[in-house]
């Protein structure tokens, strides 16, 4: 089948495992009785309820034995006509959206981390080509907003700001249901309304090179309040008194249960409506918990002063923002303040680790007594913050007294930060995966990386006295395979990547490795030991012609991992070589598995798998094979903390062919690790973190013997590999058959294809199974109870694709074939309408649409990506390729 078809690589929506709705209470009975009980705290504030413009919103939560958690909210003296001033409240929702239209953008090299520069061309605009409070003292989305939720930064606002644009800012949370927010201007810089409609142009550079640009936007949308907004009695103008109230009208807005709704949809995002979602990865939800709830005293870039950024400086709720409150390591606040105009603000998540806590609460009150704006006296220290800690109290008290059926399980925010906290003892390993960011290279963010690349970052090891490098031979079709060493120890360790061509995710690592090992920083205590207790020898990309060719095999076809006795490719021979002079103690056998193995019983992609090869077909406990299972126990235990339930344990039948089984025999112990799937996560940023911290892990452990205390029963006791995967079900479809109605399950896989010209990968989608998949699980399902399904049809003729696809149609003719060019436009390119023939049967493309008994389209499924139709057309950025 010729067809010339179009594709888009698409992001992750984190998908969690339950499903729920909030309750939405517009009930001050409880809040009122919560505050009437503690009338030395808030009688005062009760009495002047309006004239402290005070607004709260309590939102409690509830946890069926499964863990699902279930909303209900209530609210006190609440309004969204009624203004207050949110200050810098509005930077977390800029946060999210500045993430979200990063992963919307489909370039190699492009994430949050990748290094940007924003320039100027009006007077009013300032540059930023330097960062001198990052790692690398170079900016990037993911530090700004990493100070912007640390400490309220307002210039990382800024940023992330001209990243967006006063119209995406805008239209961005309008389209996910904010209507009433209007966020109009840059923070703590006065402009005229007309420069806030202008942004900086920005570049991203990965290698020095520009790789995506976004020239200066421009907003063309009037933004301000329906009626005229006045407050106060007078205000100071260069400080001049002005005797006339102060005008709001053209200041920011967002209401304050908006502000609740939006940190729900990141702390929870599946209790929220689809279309309020951000277009998040899971990565981005962990980086926001860190940082929404990372101290100061535990950051690490930038380093704070910690007399003036204090633990309490932007927890308001509960400690108020006096300094010297200790805030004790069970309690973790997942918040954005606000404090401006005598307005004090603050959105939080609260939770209590030890005693099975966890609430939101979000308020707001005014302080001005004197109603005059911008003379710097507001009632913040004697009114507002000590209210916002009372009353961030007294909900905690009333929380450890309600009783719940069910605990909750609150390890998924159980983080590790850039530093201990002040009440912890931890060891120097214990912050790494929070570190992580500091060596990530962003240009290896795609799994197809160039062997010039890798050997471009090898070679400039050489010019560090931490490394040697040496070339240990050439690819059959003559490029260099080079190994890196590191440490000079008694214990020789050997670790191999990319014996597949197509499996890069450890070379991918070992890149970052080098970055880590070439720095000097907080960690210096775990490179010494490193480099003192081990010899480590690396070798990236074993196979070189087949990386380049993105291949399993090398150039002969033959596949190095059954290659072990014969030794009939140089790069087979190249890597018994290396074994028979280091005799390594260990080595590290780095791999990818597909995306269709499941850890058994269990619904989630094994995304890491472990294997200790059997040395013979008895497989025999040796000591080389105890000892690295012993070591596989220990990698389990970290990496569990980072995607519980998502290890497998790889098949151990004796394969007498392969450099795993056999090194094992010769006396080395053996460690496999295979990547496989991640929800959202097809180019394996995931996976790619999980070997860093993994592998620096392991290393660790066999510097300083402690693996021996681990226990193999730990690692027979990882859950098997299943195959139980697939990219999508559409479960319970009817199709129909001579007037019969027939009521199945599809399950459709999605597979990476590759244009060699381009370098680009693009996708299909074909149907793999039909029936009953009861005990199958997919990346994505869709419940398909009461929905007809059909193949998609071929539109002849000139028509919006929009139109097309909530019609049924999933192709259009074109004339030229237009195979190649893999910019997306929304609908498949047919060249041939006599090929293009979408069926409902095993091995078809995935071309297919569900509709209701009104004819009307739900779900257009166009080569395995899902139109839902629910959420309008636009939602296809977000389609999810699983």
């Amino acid at each position: 089948m010729k067809k010339c078809i179009l594709f888009i690589f698409t992001l992750l929506i984190a998908s969690f495992q339950w499903s729920c709705s909030p309750s939405m209470e517009h009930n001050d009975a409880l809040i009122q009785e919560l505050l009437e009980a503690r009338p030395n705290e808030f009688a005062h504030i009760l009495e002047n309820m309006d004239q402290y413009e005070v607004q709260i919103v309590y939102t409690q939560i509830n946890r069926d034995e499964n863990n699902n958690p279930t909303f209900t909210t209530y609210t006190h003296n609440t309004d969204k006509s009624r203004y207050f001033y949110p200050a810098s409240t509005i930077k977390l929702p800029a946060a999210l959206l500045a993430l979200e239209k990063i992963n919307t953008i489909d370039k190699k090299g492009l994430d949050k981390n990748t290094v940007m520069r924003i320039d100027s061309i009006r007077e009013s605009q300032t540059r930023a080509f330097e960062d001198s409070t990052a790692a690398m003292e170079l900016p990037s989305l993911a530090h700004f907003i990493k100070k912007v939720l640390v400490v309220s930064d307002n210039d990382g606002f800024n940023r992330l700001y001209e990243w967006l644009g006063q119209k995406g800012l805008n239209m961005g949370l309008w389209e996910k249901g904010y209507d009433d927010v209007r966020l109009t201007h840059r923070l703590s810089i006065p402009l005229p309304t007309e420069e806030n409609r202008h942004t900086n142009p920005i570049a991203f550079l990965a290698g020095g090179e520009v790789i995506h640009q976004q020239e200066p936007l421009y907003s063309d949308r009037d933004i301000k309040a329906p009626d005229t907004i006045l407050k106060g009695r007078g205000y100071l103008e260069e400080d001049t008194l002005v005797n006339e109230p102060f005008d709001f009208t053209n200041k920011n807005f967002i209401p304050l249960e908006d502000l609740q709704m939006i940190l729900q949809s990141v702390i929870f995002p599946e209790s929220v409506a689809v279309s309020a979602r951000f277009g998040l990865n899971p990565d981005d939800y962990r980086f926001l918990y860190r940082y929404l709830s990372q101290l100061p005293s535990e950051t690490e870039y930038p380093n704070y002063d910690l007399e003036q950024y204090h633990d309490a400086y932007v927890k308001f709720l509960m400690y108020g923002s006096e300094k010297g409150q200790n805030i004790p390591s069970n309690i973790r606040i997942y918040n954005k303040v606000g404090i401006a105009y005598g307005y004090v603000t603050d959105n939080a998540y609260i939770v209590d680790f030890d005693n099975n806590v966890e609430f939101f609460l979000s308020a707001t009150i005014h302080t001005n007594s004197n109603q005059i704006f911008n003379d710097g006296i507001y009632e913040y220290d004697s009114i507002a913050l000590p209210f916002m800690q009372d009353l961030g109290q007294a909900v905690y008290q009333h929380e450890l007294k309600r009783k719940k059926t069910n605990a909750p399980d609150l390890s998924r925010f159980k983080l590790a930060y850039e530093k201990p906290h002040s009440d912890m003892k931890l060891g120097n390993f214990h912050d790494l995966e929070a570190a992580y960011y500091q060596y990530h290279l962003s240009e290896f963010g795609h799994r197809w990386i160039a062997y010039d690349s890798v050997a471009r970052d090898v070679n400039q090891l050489k010019a560090s006295d931490k490394f040697k490098v040496t070339t240990v031979g050439t690819s059959i079709d003559g490029r260099e395979i080079s190994m890196v060493q590191y440490g000079a120890g008694k214990i020789p360790v050997l670790l191999w990547s990319q014996m597949h061509g197509d499996e890069s995710t450890a070379t991918r690592a070992m890149m970052e490795i080098f970055n880590f090992l070439n720095t000097n920083d907080q960690f210096d205590p775990l490179r010494e030991t490193l480099a003192q207790e081990l010899s480590i020898y690396f070798i990236p990309m074993l196979n070189p012609d087949g990386a380049e060719l993105y291949q399993r095999r090398n150039i002969l076809e033959i596949d190095m991992n059954r290659d072990a006795v014969a030794l009939q490719g140089n790069e087979s021979l190249i890597l018994k070589t290396a074994v028979d002079t280091i005799k390594p103690k260990f080595g590290f056998n780095l791999h990818d598995q597909n995306r269709r193995y499941n850890a058994m019983g269990t619904s989630n992609p094994a995304t890491i798998s472990f294997l200790a090869p059997p040395a013979d077909q008895d497989r025999t406990h040796t000591e080389s094979r105890i000892a690295a299972m012993k070591v596989i126990a220990g990698l389990n235990k970290v990496l569990q903390e980072i995607m519980p339930g998502h290890i497998g344990r790889y098949d151990d039948t004796f394969e007498p062919r392969a450099f795993g089984d056999n090194i094992q025999k010769w006396g080395t112990a053996a460690i496999l690790v295979e990547s496989g799937g991640a929800i959202g996560d097809r180019e394996k940023i995931t996976s790619v973190k999980a070997h860093f911290i993994g592998l620096l892990h392991a290393l660790e452990i066999i510097a300083t013997g402690t693996y021996q205390k681990n226990d193999i029963e730990d690692y027979l006791n990882i859950p098997e590999n299943d195959t139980k995967m697939v990219d999508l079900i559409i479960r319970n479809a009817t199709i129909t058959r001579n007037g019969k109605d027939y009521s199945v399950d599809i399950g459709i896989e999605i597979t990476d294809e590759k244009d060699h010209d381009q370098k680009v990968f693009y996708r299909k989608g074909t149907i793999k199974d039909i029936g009953d998949l009861s005990v199958f699980h997919g990346y994505q399902t869709i419940d398909a109870t009461g929905l007809y399904l059909k193949p998609g049809m071929l539109y002849i003729g000139a028509s919006g694709h929009e139109h097309l696809l909530k019609t049924g149609y999933t192709g259009i003719l074109v004339e030229n074939d237009l195979s190649g060019d893999y910019h997306f436009e929304q609908i498949q390119k047919v060249c041939d309408p006599e090929n293009y023939k979408p069926i409902i049967a095993i091995d078809e493309p995935a071309d297919l649409v569900l509709f209701n008994k009104e004819g009307n389209v739900r779900f257009t499924i166009l080569n395995g990506a899902v139109f839902d139709w629910e959420k309008g057309f636009n939602n296809f950025k977000n389609a999810l390729y699983f």
